[in-house]
């Protein structure tokens, strides 16, 4: 709509526009009598009306019109007349008049004079030399069941990463722009978001419904101006202002969804549960970890009462119910008791059981906006509400936003407005004692037992302990946010050319949470039968009551002024200078007390202090930092073809020591418009823009860490045994942490080179950009110290990292007639690789999601996995029979694999045999025994197999030695032990993959006829590895963990009645080896190079999983009323729409895992297992209306 303020103004003013002449006068002498009065509406590509239109009988200007402020018109014409539909930025229609007639306009594709939001301004887009991508918000945010801006960004554009953990309504999302550009802070990528000029940190309270543009600022040149903070980027948002109209419109959207899970995992069936049990056990019986018995239900007697129930049912249940007792053989019924002991074995789907496929949510929004006077406002107010997919009790969220934008026009000179915005959001989530979905699919629903039995001590009903149980019974603990912006500001023209900016905004955000831990009860599942499970109790925590508040408060201050000057016509020049200062603090406490006194009233204020009334306790937290800054812009172009621009700031952070505090910025870039060139004129015709473009620039990340400059102390609490003469216990602290003197900042390099064009009047448009970027001086640890010290190596500015990568956009427009097409791709790619660290043996490290810490090596591409190449499995061919303890014999040519081999584990047919890669007839991460000396390697003989050929000298590059010769080796001064695990010793390891995404893309088709609009868009990442011993990728990576119905092609043993192995029934085709039960744990022998994963499932590239997708993203199908219809009742506009959000892969390379790749590496933060068993992300199907009056 601001495209047409311009015309509304004439138009309400009553200024006639010259060439949209109204037809005041007489009907034209040309027109015959057959002429008759055309009455119609013309809409823009969102089904907006276009205020001031010309509408034109073709070949006679004198005879003309313009739309009102509802788009419509009306022109006497002669039967058969061609009218021509014209608005400035927008492609001429002809059209045959007809009555009641509807015209859409199409903007002309690529508008190379629409202004871009960039940092303290806006320039053209013609005009752009840095790395800037706009967002086509009305595709990107409308009609979208998405209440997260951050989420509906995703795919949106070229080298924007949004990441999530998982699909819970609570759950924010991570971004990232060109990669990972940091190992420091956690490898903190995060970009600067600023909203109306103030920086951001959560997108969670901005309502998307009152974004107008946003920018995303990716290279140097473009972010430098907004210093320190932007190291990795800036999103810069601006949200909608006031339209200049003297009349008062009112508009109401509205969004009602439907969510469920995009994937689950698929448990096995109780009987291949028990079954693939009792394969661990075969392999076995004498081992620990083979497990024949969960919960005091030995698996040989459940199996026949399972297989009993499988042919009684005619599938599993899908609901909680009353379970039954066992009758006789022919009604088995749900459980049987013998003796004093549970024997239950009914089958559920949890995937129909546990979790509500179509959960509710919906969204509102009204906006009021006009023009009193010289004053212009804008008024809306928004809710949005939805629930968790759990069956059981849902979480639930609200949110309430409220936003005012007032300008007015104090002088000629002068304006002056007011931003204000208000948004609560309400939490409701079951505080429940244990992680739910942790448990949900750690145990196979037989064991947690989805059902309940009449307790006879009560005759009432009783749940078993599972997560029916915990939700249920559960507190609903109350999370309040509020936040609150106020922003005032002033834009004053100080003479012709110059123009002075100031805003002030104060920001303050707070936080209330009430919770509670209830008691709970059910049968316990793990105990003799009618045996009650009562929490607190059996050593559980005591009731509890909490409360934590906090608050953080900023306020933001940007006063600059900026100066544009034409000389000579030719030579523009544009120069900005400013200052900006913030200042952020937070305090917070919470406070816990143990034992309610009612359980009806679960207050902080009704507890008793537990046991001995001293179970309680507080704690605080206050923290502030400051930063402040002067930044410059210097734009140069000469008519428009040369362009130049210069950035710098001067940024001070109070994250930095009192002499590291200041720091300076500067930024170039330059770019060449050789369409606009008298050469190109030849070709103008079907290459419509052609410009190069480069940019080099420096910038400084304060997002180091908190504290990272001082040496702190951790206080402990009065848990030490040491007591004073009083007999009192001391308290504890720790070792002043070590910081180094010369820490200093952080510094980014980047350099970006790009070239944007245009085809067929800018109907195709393409944009590539290479780019490169370097940090410098990462916190790395530095030389190893004494252990004897007491405290940890502090850290130095010693790790340099280079991220290089690519970006391509691709987006095509046209129209036919009545119908207008559209088509993006987006694709881009980047790895980061470690040039600089302090590891001097060259420690391999494979990337371990959420492992944290520093480990890294040089060389090392950021995410690569480290792993063992599989083979096949072995079969009984491989091995000359046992030995006298019963292990496996290693055939001629077979290496040996029993380096990771953990006992009571042999390996054996059916089981994996991976490959021996540098040949020496064995797997290992190394040769023991090496070292370097003058440039060679050297290896003793001793730590070859007993079979190698005494003849050979060599092993690769490798030079094999043995007795006075290798001692000569290792007593010479120069030489240089290799460890292994490292470089330069890694034996048959390599790396296997890599847990960064890679290659991300996205694809949007689409198109609008006579008032109906499709709009397609699919996301994808084409490549992307994970390792995880979770129990959803390696079957019972936890021992007697639940198996999934993905994991049942494994190799199996032929056992007699007995359980005794006569036979092997091995497959190749097979994916899984023969069953093992409980491959979690800390490989001792693999250090840290690939240390999760124990026997055959060692990291190997066999298990890694494909993370790599292609989803349909959201599906938008929408219909206009024609407005010819909607003005009689006063209404503008309205369209309604249907919408699917995630409905579907189109390819899903974890399918078979049963989880969704999206899911991001930390998802449960669990350990043992864990991973995956967390929220599932949603898919939704909604439908909304669009109304403005």
């Amino acid at each position: 709509m601001r495209k047409h303020l311009f015309a509304v103004m004439l138009l309400l003013a009553g200024i006639p526009a010259v060439s949209f002449t109204a037809a005041a006068g007489p009907v034209p002498q040309q027109q015959s009598e057959a002429a008759a009065t055309i009455t119609g509406t013309v809409l823009d590509e969102n089904n907006e009306p276009v205020i001031g239109a010309s509408v034109v009988q073709k070949g006679v200007k004198t005879n003309a019109v313009a739309t009102d402020a509802f788009g419509n018109f009306k022109l006497r014409v002669p039967a058969g007349a061609q009218l021509e539909f014209s608005y400035v930025g927008y492609k001429t229609m002809y059209v045959a008049a007809a009555p009641d007639m509807t015209v859409y306009l199409q903007p002309t594709t690529e508008q190379l004079n629409e202004l871009v939001a960039i940092g303290y301004g806006s320039q053209k887009k013609a005009n752009l030399t840095g790395a800037v991508a706009t967002v086509d918000v009305a595709r990107v945010m409308d009609s979208r069941p998405v209440q997260d801006v951050t989420k509906a960004l995703q795919g949106a554009v070229p080298g924007l990463t949004i990441t999530q953990d998982n699909g819970g309504i609570a759950t924010g999302s991570g971004i990232r722009i060109r990669g990972v550009g940091t190992l420091s802070n956690g490898q903190s990528s995060s970009p600067l978001i600023v909203v109306d000029g103030v920086p951001v940190d959560d997108l969670n309270f901005v309502n998307p419904e009152d974004i107008a543009d946003i920018s995303v600022l990716k290279d140097a040149s473009s972010s430098a101006i907004y210093g320190a903070r932007a190291a990795f980027g800036v999103i810069l948002i601006t949200t909608k202002g006031a339209a200049k109209q003297d009349k008062v419109s009112v508009s109401y959207t509205n969004n009602f969804a439907w969510s469920g899970a995009t994937t689950l995992p698929e448990f096995a069936s109780t009987v291949d549960q028990l079954e693939s049990s009792l394969q661990a056990y075969y392999r076995n019986p004498t081992d620990a970890n083979a497990k024949t018995e969960v919960g005091g239900m030995y698996y040989k007697d459940l199996l026949p009462l399972a297989q009993k129930w499988a042919e009684q049912h005619k599938g599993p249940y899908t609901d909680y119910r009353e379970l039954q007792p066992y009758v006789d053989e022919n009604n088995v019924g749900d459980y049987k008791i013998v003796g004093n002991q549970w024997l239950r074995y009914a089958d559920w789907d949890l995937t129909k059981l546990m979790f509500n496929d179509a959960a509710p949510s919906q969204k509102h929004n009204v906006v009021l906006e006009g023009t009193s006077g010289k004053t212009q406002y804008r008024l809306s107010f928004g809710y949005d509400g939805r629930q968790s997919l759990d069956a059981f009790n849902p979480d639930k969220m609200h949110r309430y936003m409220a936003n005012a934008n007032i300008s007015t026009e104090i002088t000629k000179w002068l304006k002056a407005g007011t931003r204000i915005s208000y948004t609560q959001r309400e939490y409701f989530e079951q505080n429940t004692p244990r992680n739910g979905y942790q448990y949900m699919w750690r145990w196979a629903p037989y064991m947690e037992t989805y059902g309940w039995i009449t307790n006879p001590a009560t005759d009432q009903p009783l749940t078993f302990r599972n997560e029916i149980m915990n939700r249920t019974q559960a507190h609903t603990d109350k999370a309040t946010t509020r936040s609150t912006r106020l922003q005032a500001w002033l834009n004053a023209e100080i003479i012709k050319g110059l123009n002075l900016q100031a805003d002030f905004t104060y920001d303050v955000r707070t936080f209330m949470q009430n919770g509670a831990w209830l008691p709970q009860e059910g049968w316990n599942g793990w105990g003799n039968a009618y045996s009650i499970f009562k929490w607190p109790g059996n050593g559980q925590p005591d009731t509890r009551a909490w409360k934590n508040a906090s608050e953080g408060t900023r306020w933001t201050m940007n006063v600059f002024a900026t100066y544009a000057k034409t000389f000579a016509e030719d030579h523009n020049l544009k120069v900005m200078a400013g200052t900006t200062a913030e200042q952020y603090r937070y305090t917070g406490v919470e406070a816990r007390k143990n034992g309610l006194v009612d359980y009806t009233l679960p207050w902080l204020g009704l507890t008793d202090g537990g046991k001995d009334g001293t179970q309680l306790g507080i704690a605080s937290s206050d923290t502030h930092r400051a930063t402040a800054g002067f930044f410059g812009r210097v734009n140069y172009d000469y008519k428009g073809i040369y362009l130049f621009e210069a950035n710098g700031r001067y940024d001070g952070s109070s994250r930095f020591p009192a002499l590291q505090q200041w720091g300076f910025f500067p930024s170039f870039s330059a770019g060449y418009r050789f369409s606009e060139e008298s050469y190109f004129e030849p070709v103008k015709s079907w290459w419509t823009n052609g410009k190069l473009r480069a940019s080099y620039g420096h910038l400084g990340n304060e997002a180091v860490g908190s504290n990272m400059f001082i040496s702190t102390i951790s206080l402990g609490n009065k848990n030490v045994n040491w007591i004073n003469g009083s007999g009192m216990l001391l308290s504890s602290a720790g070792t002043p942490a070590l910081v180094s003197s010369s820490l200093t900042w952080e510094r980014i390099i980047t350099t970006d080179v790009g070239i944007d064009l245009g085809f067929l009047d800018n109907a195709i448009n393409m944009s590539f950009d290479w780019y490169s970027r370097e940090t410098k001086d990462m916190l790395a640890p530095g030389m190893p110290l004494p252990s004897v010290l007491g405290a940890s190596v502090p850290l130095t500015n010693g790790g340099t990292m280079r991220t290089n990568g690519w970006e391509l956009a691709v987006n095509w427009n046209h129209s036919f007639g009545d119908a207008d097409v559209w088509a993006t791709f987006t694709i881009g790619d980047a790895r980061s690789k470690v040039t600089k660290w302090d590891n001097e043996d060259g420690v391999l490290y494979s990337y371990v999601p959420g492992a944290g810490g520093y480990r890294f090596y040089e060389g090392q591409y950021y995410g690569d996995i480290w792993g063992f190449e599989f083979d096949r499995f072995f079969e009984v061919s491989d091995f000359d029979g046992k030995d006298e303890k019963g292990k496996w014999i290693y055939g001629p040519g077979v290496a040996n694999q029993d380096y990771f081999a953990y006992t009571p584990f042999t390996f054996g047919p059916g089981d994996v045999k991976f490959v021996d890669r540098n040949g020496d007839g064995q797997l290992n991460n190394g040769i023991e025994g090496m070292y370097k000396l003058g440039g060679k390697f050297y290896i003793p003989r001793e730590s070859l197999p007993a079979n190698f050929p005494k003849h050979q000298t060599t092993l690769g590059n490798y030079i094999i030695v043995d007795g006075e010769n290798y001692d000569a080796i290792v007593n010479n001064e120069k030489s240089k032990s290799v460890p292994v695990g490292t470089v330069d010793n890694h034996g048959d390891l390599k790396v296997v993959g890599n847990a960064l995404p890679r290659y991300e893309y996205g694809i949007r088709l689409g198109g609008a006829w006579k008032g109906f609009d499709l709009d397609i868009f699919m996301q994808g990442v084409g490549k992307r590895d994970m390792w995880q011993i979770s129990s959803f990728t390696i079957p019972f990576a936890a021992k007697n963990d639940g198996i999934f119905s993905s994991q049942l092609d494994y190799n199996k043993y032929i056992v007699d009645e007995r359980g005794t192995i006569t036979g092997y029934d091995i497959d190749q085709n097979n994916f899984w080896p023969a069953m093992y039960g409980g491959v979690f744990g800390y490989n001792k022998r693999m250090q840290n190079t690939c240390n999760q994963g124990l026997n055959n499932f060692t990291l190997s590239d066999r298990y890694l999983v494909n993370m790599a997708y292609l989803r349909m993203k959201n599906i938008t199908f929408g219909y206009t009323i024609p407005a010819e219809l909607t003005t009689k009742a006063y209404i503008q506009k309205a369209r309604v729409y249907f919408s699917a959000e995630n409905p579907f892969f189109i390819y899903n390379g974890a399918k078979k895992y049963g989880f969704d790749p999206e899911i991001a590496d930390r998802a449960a933060g669990e350990g043992y297992a864990a991973f995956g068993r967390t929220a599932p992300m949603m898919k939704a199907y909604s439908f909304g209306i669009q109304v403005t009056f």
